[in-house]
């Protein structure tokens, strides 16, 4: 490290070269309002002591780029008129402040200070956004000190996820309390993250991959509906981390942060609080790098390097249903709901469908239980006992365990005038253990994550500048669940075919998961990923002509994925056991689990590589001074995802293939030989494909978008110094998510076996009208192939999908009202299209009874999951924003969101976004508001040192009194916001069209909203129906609307000043949730658990906790 440090600093990378850099520019008149070309101009970081240089040019108009946020001031001076200072003013992250200067005539000699002004209103670019201080992301109360719960501080921000990123598959573990919102009407997954400019996102799920530490965030800021078109790649924000700078004194400090169940308060819905324990303990500094006889580098070279520690215990708690003993003898008269015998099934003698017998009193004889399901329930489910609540007899209180690193050092360094270079490399590494959701099961994790930029920017000239940068992004996650203390000789009790449990790859055996829906389930498995490995190359230049500020560069990030799944499992349901004429109301998963009948399968075992995928974009941009009142800013991007091949030459992974589903065929990526030669997968049954499959001449399935044109469109117009008129248009196209899973996802399918996935197991039909597959034996063609792939699901995508594009505009007025205070009015709004589409498709064209594959457009192909680019969406809101900047020791924001968002079915990637498509031939029919609409956000969050003691405004004149008064200082952030859209729904394909998703949705009889909801019933229940067999519901998707939020965050400071600048022992106390204020979780909205349907069972937020903090900074 060392080695690479030193020549980093001895040769060339640079100091704010990246696009989290702030803009200096404006022109030079005299006070007739002449313009003043050849004028010098001085720029002065006030903390390093670095100067730049510039001139006017000949219509007056100068610029500075690439500059670090910080403090800074400006120096004018022209032959013939006095000196124009001007006093200290911040930068902030990609900000571009417009600043005018006068000159008046006399002497270079003589000067004039010019009080610069805190908070200036933006007069050059038309873009939304708001920008969170160094100060504020270090002094208000963050739970695990996560900065991304401050991004609900800017408007247009959504803090809800429905997404696959938040607490599964690849998201960000470890450190604090994660948000992922939607921002300015777009889904959570179309947001884009960045460290210092270097792309930070994890591909997989749209978070960061590194969470930079809290004391070595410089700012950051939440960027949307952006004129320039420097900046693309999504379609909600793009949030730009800057990172600390060193400076030319030694600063630093370091923390710990405590926090454990002694003062936390209880979850509503548990009789306990649960007990954990949380430490948070680190430290920062940054300065000057001197090495003597070789390097004084205290006005040129800096460095700031930070490192924090995370360890954390509590028990999990999980709450979940297991049978009881009785239970396991057959005796299953505690349901609710009448239980039938599916291998008494039979056609209907009086009508369509089928009949069963019930069992009666809900009693299934002994010998009809099957001894391996039992054998697996006795060996790995705890015993159940009381009723913890409505629905949940068991409790899981193994411990989660985590204990996370994390590291940054960040070097910057003025190689000469014209030539500045910067360095950071960023590291995390979480190691974490868990229970795998019950007892008996035990789960790990290892996350390891890597982020380095580097870059450099030469001035050629005042007008002429090249800004050149390269990052590198990987992270690997390794996880896995074993169980533990089941007898040695589970696996021949259960008796799981071979192929099913003892074929993984390196040779391991793994035990399937025997999941009884709803209640209790859990795998061995072993996940080995390499998420995000990018490596980014970005060049800028910039020419300034006239008014001209002209830039133009483009950027490539190769992206690969690596990852090797390993699980298996058979989900039960109460489909299986439930009468066929009443589906919606009969049936038990218990009932269906002890007779071994499953509705569901699924078998991972794959080795997925995915490479020679990546994202390139070229821009040009024009920013316009066309006068001191008015800026124009065009340009127009290029962006061209290049969709990843999957597998590579020579590896097995490269024979998998994918369904076209608009032409009824099935994609083969390469074909391998014949099963008859061969012996295994991945082999062709007779050595020729199938009728309706076909051999994907170009070596990959899926294509890439060449459309991603986008032009942008923006203007500033101000109405005297204070008020500025802005509005702006421009195209956006996604060009980062889901590419990397969508690729993935198709690995391993036929003519492989590594990915199988079965729904709708034994349901009934006229050839087989009772259950053939077993859970322990759900995929009988074993280690060979199906004959043909019409038979598999999985989560597909259309080959001919296109990513999506949104059209954004914006139209605002802000207004600075004092020299530190801001308000920005502005409405937003955005038409979205090619959206994701997800859920199952093929399925019958309309419901019915009879064989529903008759019915489907392709009859010979099973309905599967399969998404398409077809969807669209709409936003409008109304934002404001009141910024006071740092002034008396007193900062505050307030903002405040009134919008709407609309969507089409689940316009989400993957059957997520609170997805429930009823009729994927009729879209329009779920067109409703998005999963994540809030109608009403308001945020306020204020740092307020008090105005006592020694030097403050309120004395007592005793000393010993103000020494005990002051160095006060309290802080705060508070959300309100609406609730959040729900569905009601039913499991089980009642309307028989195929469909094995969860998709029906209720009927309404009535209004089922309540005016003064409790837990107990948070709508009507007498007011929905289960809808009657073979149609579908006639309730709107997300009709209902969930709790509203309602939560205060506060902390009080103390400050012990110690002798010398700076320094001084921090003590603050901190309470999350401060009032205690329960926000409930939506209702359980699925008719098919009637126990707690309409009932509130857990709460969204956290009750509320308290943390102490000790910090030291000198």
């Amino acid at each position: 490290m060392l080695t690479l440090t030193l020549v980093f600093l001895l040769l060339a990378v640079q100091v704010g070269a990246q696009t989290s850099s702030a803009t200096v520019n404006g022109s030079v008149r005299d006070s007739s309002g002449s313009v003043v070309p050849k004028a010098t101009l001085t720029l002065r970081n006030t903390g390093t002591s670095v100067e730049s240089r510039t001139e006017s040019n000949d219509s007056g108009v100068y610029v500075f780029l690439n500059l670090n946020p910080g403090t800074y001031t400006l120096e004018t001076s022209n032959p013939g008129f006095r000196t124009n200072k001007l006093s200290q003013f911040t930068l902030a992250v990609n900000q571009t402040a417009t600043l005018d200067i006068t000159l008046d005539i006399g002497s270079v000699e003589q000067s004039v200070v010019v009080e610069a002004i805190g908070a200036e209103v933006q007069a050059s670019t038309a873009e939304i956004g708001a920008v969170v201080s160094h100060r504020q992301v270090v002094d208000l109360p963050l739970n695990g000190r996560n900065f991304t719960q401050l991004l609900s501080l800017t408007p247009g921000v959504a803090p809800v996820s429905v997404s696959q990123n938040t607490g599964s598959g690849f998201a960000h573990p470890g450190i604090g309390s994660f948000i992922f919102p939607s921002i300015n009407g777009q889904t959570n997954r179309s947001n884009f993250w960045t460290l210092d400019g270097i792309t930070n996102q994890g591909l997989m799920l749209s978070t960061p991959a590194v969470n930079p530490i809290i004391d070595a965030i410089e700012e950051f800021k939440v960027q949307s509906h952006n004129d320039q078109a420097e900046f693309g790649g999504a379609l909600g924000g793009v949030i730009n981390v800057a990172t600390r700078s060193g400076t030319n004194q030694i600063h630093g400090s370091a923390w710990e942060y405590l926090r454990n169940n002694v003062l936390d308060s209880r979850n509503t819905f548990l009789p306990n609080v649960t007990p954990f324990r949380q430490n948070q303990f680190g430290a920062a500094v940054g300065g000057p790098i001197i090495i003597p006889k070789l390097l004084n580098g205290r006005n040129s070279t800096f460095f700031h390097a930070a490192y924090q520690g995370w360890r954390f215990r509590r028990a999990n708690n999980t709450l979940f249903r297991v049978p009881t003993a009785a239970n396991l003898t057959g005796d299953l008269s505690d349901e609710t709901r009448q239980i039938f015998d599916p291998f008494s099934t039979r056609a209907n003698p009086n009508g369509s469908g089928f009949i069963r017998d019930p069992f009666p009193g809900n009693r299934i004889p002994t010998s009809r239980i099957n001894a391996g399901n039992l054998a697996y329930a006795r060996a790995t489910f705890p015993t159940g006992g009381a009723f913890i609540t409505a629905d949940r007899n068991a409790i899981d209180p193994s411990p989660l365990s985590q204990n996370q690193e994390e590291y940054s050092v960040r070097i910057d360094r003025v190689l000469s005038a014209n030539d500045n270079v910067f360095f950071r490399l960023s590291k995390s590494a979480l190691d974490q253990t868990s229970s795998g959701g019950r007892p008996a099961l035990a789960s790990f994790r290892e996350f390891n994550a890597i982020n380095i930029g580097t870059s450099w920017v030469h001035t050629f000239s005042p007008t002429s500048i090249l800004q050149v940068q390269f990052g590198r992004l990987e992270n690997v996650d390794n996880s896995g669940t074993t169980f533990r203390n089941v007898p040695a000789n589970l696996i021949r009790d259960v008796g799981y075919a071979p192929t099913f449990c003892c074929t993984f790859l390196d040779g391991q055996t793994l035990i399937p998961a025997l999941n009884i829906d709803g209640w209790v389930g859990g795998a061995e498995g072993l996940s080995l990923n390499r998420p995000s490995d990018v490596w980014q190359y970005k060049a800028n230049f910039t020419k300034i002509m006239g008014g001209h500020q002209m830039k133009f560069g483009g950027e490539w990030n190769n992206m690969d994925f690596l990852g090797s799944p390993r699980n298996a499992s058979a989900t039960y349901r109460p489909l299986q056991t439930a009468d066929p004429q009443n589906p919606g109301n009969t049936g038990s998963q218990l009932a269906s689990f002890l007779l071994d009948v499953p509705d569901a399968a699924g078998f991972r075992n794959r080795s997925t590589t995915v490479r020679r995928g990546g994202v390139m974009g070229f821009y040009f941009q024009d920013q316009w001074k066309v006068n001191q009142k008015l800026t124009i800013n065009i340009g127009l991007r290029y962006d061209r995802t290049f969709i990843p091949a999957l597998g590579q030459e020579g590896n097995e992974n490269i024979f998998t293939g994918a369904y076209d589903l608009q032409r009824g065929v099935y994609l083969v990526q390469k074909q391998p030989g014949s099963c008859e030669e061969l012996k295994a997968a991945p082999c062709v049954p007779g050595g020729r494909l199938p009728a309706n499959v076909e051999l994907e001449p170009r070596g990959k399935i899926y294509r890439d978008s060449t459309d991603n044109w986008q032009p942008r469109f923006g203007l500033a117009y101000r109405l005297g110094q204070r008020t500025a008129v802005r509005a702006s248009f421009g195209m956006f196209f996604d060009n980062y998510a889901a590419v990397v899973q969508t690729a993935q996802n198709y690995s391993a399918q036929w003519p492989s076996v590594g990915e199988q996935l079965q729904e709708n197991l034994n349901n009934p039909t006229a050839a087989q009208p009772t259950p053939t597959f077993s859970g322990r034996n759900p995929f009988p063609s074993g280690a060979l192939p199906e004959p043909t792939p019409f038979n598999q699901v999985q989560w597909y995508m259309d080959p001919q999908a296109k990513n999506p594009y949104s059209m954004q505009w914006n139209f605002g007025v802000q207004h600075q009202i004092n020299a530190s205070t801001v308000v920005t009015t502005n409405y937003v709004g955005s038409g979205s299209r090619r959206l994701d589409i997800g859920g199952f498709y093929n399925t019958a064209l309309t419901p019915g009874p009879g064989n529903a594959r008759e019915r489907a457009p392709f009859p010979y192909i099973r309905p599967t999951y399969y998404d398409r680019s077809w969807g669209r969406g709409n936003y409008h809101s109304l934002q404001f924003l009141l910024d006071k900047k740092f002034q008396n020791d007193f900062a505050y924001m307030i903002n405040y969101t009134f919008s709407k968002s609309i969507d089409i079915g689940c316009s989400g990637w993957y059957g997520v976004e609170g997805c429930s498509i009823q009729d994927p031939y009729k879209f329009n029919n779920d067109r409703s508001v998005s999963g994540f609409d809030l109608t009403h956000v308001l945020t306020m969050n204020a740092v307020f040192g008090l105005p006592f003691g020694p030097g403050k405004r309120f004395q007592t004149g005793n000393r010993v009194a103000d020494y005990l008064i002051g160095s006060w200082q309290t802080n705060a952030i508070v959300r309100l916001s609406s609730g959040q859209p729900y569905s009601l729904q039913i499991n089980g394909d009642l309307a028989n069209t195929g469909n094995a998703g969860t998709y029906l949705r209720l009927d309404f009889t009535g209004n089922p909203e309540i005016d003064n909801p409790t837990t107990g019933q948070w709508f009507d229940t007498s007011k929905v129906a289960a809808p009657a067999p073979f149609t579908f519901g006639n309730s709107g998707r997300n009709r209902l609307r969930s709790d509203g939020w309602e939560n205060f965050d506060l902390s009080v400071f103390r400050v012990f000043k110690l002798p010398g600048e700076g320094r001084g022992v921090e003590f603050r106390a901190e309470a999350f949730n401060a009032f205690n204020h329960p926000v409930y979780s939506p209702p359980n909205s699925n008719f098919s658990n009637r126990t707690v349907f309409g009932r509130v069972t857990g709460i969204a937020n956290q009750p509320r906790q308290v943390q102490f903090g000790l910090k030291l900074s000198f």
